[in-house]
């Protein structure tokens, strides 16, 4: 059979390659919301409301993963209206570092949840890069 040029032949993508695809994909969204939430944390952005709308908006992509109702209730807190008073300050806090080792072991994984290879990755060594 000749092809013309630029023609692309159609083959339907094997599923388990689209499964690796979006486990990567998964991975990635965490590895971005992990470093996001440390940035938060660390310049105290979570007392500004678009700093929190950002970390909200990084947040929404893994509401498919199974990391239960928290996950909503995080963003609608981050969603929250200036001012905030300490506790809702207190509570985002608390939540954001509980999250951050699910987010971890899922992007360490590969995207893949409920497999626990967080040890597998160095983290410390990761945040030195930055």
């Amino acid at each position: 059979m000749a092809m013309q040029k630029g023609s692309v032949p159609s083959r339907r993508t094997p599923p388990d390659v689209l499964a690796q695809a979006t486990r990567s994909s998964d991975a990635e969204q965490c590895e971005r919301a992990v470093l996001a939430i440390w940035r938060s944390l660390d310049e105290h952005g979570l007392a500004n409301q678009e700093e929190r709308d950002e970390l909200a908006s990084l947040l929404e992509p893994l509401m498919a993963l199974p990391l239960g109702g928290r996950l909503q209730l995080l963003i609608k807190r981050l969603r929250l209206p200036d001012p905030l008073d300490d506790s809702d300050l207190y509570w985002l806090t608390r939540r954001l570092l509980t999250l951050v080792p699910e987010l971890q072991a899922i992007a360490a994984a590969g995207g893949e949840p409920g497999v626990n290879a967080a040890a597998s990755l160095d983290w410390t060594k990761f945040f030195r890069k930055l």
